[in-house]
């Protein structure tokens, strides 16, 4: 997204559908035993600081160093996100490369090999080669439309246009500036200084009556929610099926365990009760107050954290409502009616905090909850996540699903599973989205996928193990005195704030 590299494929609309179009890959055809696929890529594409032409063992060694399976040591985003899925990707001859799939993937090209969705940058062989991984790292080469002149970590990206692309780069220079406080990008925008920044949804009315352009090209909603962390209720990876040690502490109200009277029991006592605590907290939220008082009216009531209420195939069932005398009958019916003292953790952001504030006074007041605000950065609370050790519910916690563009048929369930373990993860482990991910992402019948999803946000709701709150719009907004025009693409990835394509920005 900084436009210093490229990945195989763009994302584009066509109406309300996210589909793809050639980016470095040119073509992919998949093989009718769902082993593997093929991939065309495009000839003639250059690397920045004279590094030559990209080719297939380019690509192949971007995802093979990436990928957990093939490197072990990877460090990268996606390395556990990969693992699942892909082998190995195989160069056939300069411009064919031939990806082996560990587990058909159903959410196809669009999912790990697109811009829309978390995959990989496009890196060079011969820097790796040239310079070794530590020399590789503070070197920033790619085949994107800028070439990279300054990269600082919490300070700014900046590149120039590269004379040697192979698109379309409209802009002469492009940086990217980290500045945390809302309230200084809007007026970084307002006077000028920048032509395009990502502020608060609640100034979004205020800049749109001066004349800023809000840009929608990402059809990006944030879906907002709790993770209500500590229900580990696996005892094997289901992708390994290595054993388990997991710790689930019944002394809190909302964390059950299957196995406390050996084999797994969805009845077991505090089975029962955790979910009827789980059940008070979803019905004890007025959500369309938080949307009205946090965003400005401005988003959307949310009920599922990994699906739009707008989407064609929402079913109202799938609901939870506004309902404290439902919710205190739960919390008596699961003996907590005397209510108890928990934390929950909202991050350093201004919205979490708001969230976590507007729910903990509601939870308070109408349960007999009191709830305590963990402030801390998300590198402190995320490690406990990954180890699985982590009892504590999380604000925007409940995983990557949380995009309202999120296509409906695809897989879900990867990060509230075991088929998780090692890496991220929601701080639960659910055998029923075991199963709907492991169904789902090697099912090629999208009518089947689309029942297994019905199935799976049944079960949520069944569950309460994920609980939303409202969806946020995440747009951009542009200077149109600065910006003639700009083809924002859809995105699920809010890094920079979904901002994407910029070499397709026409200045005045």
């Amino acid at each position: 997204m900084s436009g210093i590299t490229d990945v195989l494929f763009n994302a584009v609309a066509d109406g309300n559908v996210v589909t793809t179009e050639p980016m470095v890959a040119l073509s992919y055809e998949l093989d009718p035993s769902l082993e593997f696929g093929t991939f065309k890529l495009r000839e003639g594409i250059q690397f920045h600081g004279g590094y030559g032409e990209m080719t297939a063992k380019d690509v192949e060694f971007s995802y093979n160093d990436a990928n957990s399976v093939t490197n072990p040591e990877s460090i990268h985003g996606q390395a556990g996100d990969f693992a699942p899925l892909i082998q190995s990707m195989e160069a056939v001859d300069d411009y064919t490369l031939k990806l082996n799939y560990r587990n058909y993937d159903s959410r196809g090209i669009l999912h790990r090999f697109s811009s829309f969705w978390q995959t990989a940058g496009i890196m060079s062989t011969a820097v790796y080669e040239e310079l070794g991984v530590e020399g590789m790292q503070d070197v920033y080469v790619g085949v994107g439309p800028f070439e990279n002149t300054e990269w600082s970590q919490n300070g700014k990206i900046e590149g120039v246009a590269f004379a040697d692309y192979y698109g379309h780069v409209g802009p002469e220079k492009m940086t990217l500036l980290e500045v945390p406080e809302g309230a200084s990008r809007r007026a970084m925008l307002e006077t000028g200084e920048v032509a395009i920044a990502q502020v608060a949804t609640k100034d979004y009315p205020g800049l749109s009556e001066k004349g800023f352009e809000a840009q929608k090209g990402g059809m990006f909603n944030t879906i907002r929610d709790v993770s209500m962390v500590g229900n580990y209720w696996e005892t094997h990876n289901a992708l390994t099926g290595a054993a388990l040690e997991r710790d689930r502490d019944t002394s809190l109200p909302w964390i059950g365990n299957p196995f406390e009277n050996g084999d797994y029991d969805e009845g077991t006592a505090s089975m029962v009760s955790s979910q009827k605590v789980r059940e008070a907290f979803a019905f004890a939220i007025d959500r369309e107050a938080l949307v009205e008082n946090l965003l400005g009216g401005l988003g959307f009531v949310n009920h599922q954290p990994y699906l739009a209420g707008s989407n064609p195939n929402y079913q109202a069932e799938w609901d939870f409502g506004l309902d404290y005398d439902k919710a205190k009958a739960l919390m008596a019916d699961a003996g907590q009616g005397g209510g108890f003292e928990m934390d929950l953790w909202v991050g350093t952001g201004e919205l979490g905090a708001e969230i976590g504030e507007s729910v903990g006074a509601a939870w308070q007041e109408n349960l007999g909850v009191k709830v305590n605000l963990i402030k801390t950065a998300y590198s402190t609370y995320r490690p406990g996540l990954v180890a699985r050790t982590n009892k504590t519910p999380g604000v925007n916690i409940c995983g990557d699903e949380n995009k309202s563009n999120f296509p409906y048929d695809w897989a879900h369930g990867f990060v509230v599973s075991s088929f998780s373990a090692g890496g991220y993860g929601v701080g639960q482990e659910i055998p029923y989205a075991t199963k709907s991910y492991s169904k789902m992402s090697g099912e090629p019948d999208k009518a089947v996928r689309e029942d297994l999803a019905a199935e799976f946000y049944t079960n949520n709701r069944k569950w309460v193990n994920c609980i939303g709150f409202f969806e946020e719009p995440l747009w951009p907004y542009w200077d149109p005195n600065q910006i003639e025009s700009w083809d924002m693409r859809p995105q699920a990835n809010g890094n920079i704030g979904t901002i994407n394509n910029i070499n397709l920005v026409t200045m005045k």
